[in-house]
């Protein structure tokens, strides 16, 4: 099977994201995107809209402030951070349950990896909500796999809760991975090229140099995320973060020494609004 079949035999039941939000990641590198008539759009998705509200409500967001409708939160948050809450809404929005695929803990392993790919961009002077987009779509390939070959797709979760490697056993029963597969999703979901090969390149980590930055970020990021949520301290990570990915993304070993407590918190939190 190649990817292709794969996606014929979900045809159908692939999530399908809103037209705003594929306009707001077309926009990431548009200095004149007309903020107004994004806003518009989203108010008209009267399901998307009372999630961002939701979401930018949250602790994380608005604490203590009460934020009433998207002009409010454009206001007190800022554009850039509402396009970042209606991109997350309306992708984890648009999925629906898969038997014997565990949603919340999908969403909540994605939403790690945005919050640690935005950190890590940050750091390495990236955009970062670009880097954000590239971490919450860096497994969605996954997702695909369950729908499309649902009952090989549990198969291979259990080989890797018994220890396999997940990138090698999807290889193994399937002949793709899904890094493959979510790449493919992106570019029929009209995504920039930058976030295709991010998701395609994430683990292809050899010869950094070679990479895109988005790329190297999230398999960074990727790495921090696995290495916190095993219980690694911070002093064990800093001693074994890979450094060729840093010197890659030109983040300096201080910096990202001071970075690890915040990086420890946003890797091991998860955003359970969605």
């Amino acid at each position: 099977m190649n990817v292709a079949e794969l996606f014929d035999k979900a045809a159908g039941r692939l999530p399908m994201v809103p037209k705003v939000v594929q306009e707001l990641i077309a926009s990431f590198q548009d200095q004149n995107v007309n903020i107004d008539d994004i806003t518009d759009k989203v108010v008209h998705d009267q399901v998307l809209s009372a999630r961002v509200l939701r979401l930018a409500n949250s602790a994380r967001f608005g604490g203590s402030r009460s934020i009433g409708s998207l002009n409010d939160a454009v206001l007190l948050l800022g554009f850039d951070n509402v396009r970042m809450l209606v991109i997350a809404s309306g992708i984890a929005g648009a999925t629906a349950a898969i038997p014997g695929f565990d949603m919340k803990a999908f969403w909540g392993r994605s939403f790690e990896m945005a919050n640690t790919s935005k950190v890590l961009a940050r750091l390495a002077k990236l955009d970062v909500q670009l880097a954000y987009t590239c971490g919450l779509l860096s497994n969605i390939g996954e997702l695909v796999l369950h729908v499309a070959e649902p009952e090989k797709a549990v198969r291979i979760d259990r080989l890797v809760d018994s220890g396999a490697e997940r990138l090698a056993t999807e290889r193994m029963v399937l002949g793709m991975d899904l890094t493959e597969v979510g790449a493919e999703l992106s570019r029929r979901w009209n995504f920039p090229d930058a976030i295709q090969q991010a998701i395609r390149e994430q683990h292809n980590l050899a010869d950094p140099g070679q990479l895109t930055p988005y790329a190297v970020l999230i398999g960074l990021a990727s790495y921090i995320v696995a290495g916190f949520n095993h219980g690694m301290s911070e002093d064990e990570m800093q001693s074994t973060l890979p450094q060729p990915l840093l010197a890659v993304l030109g983040v300096e070993g201080a910096a990202m020494a001071e970075a690890l407590p915040h990086l420890k918190e946003v890797s091991t939190t998860v955003d359970n609004l969605l």
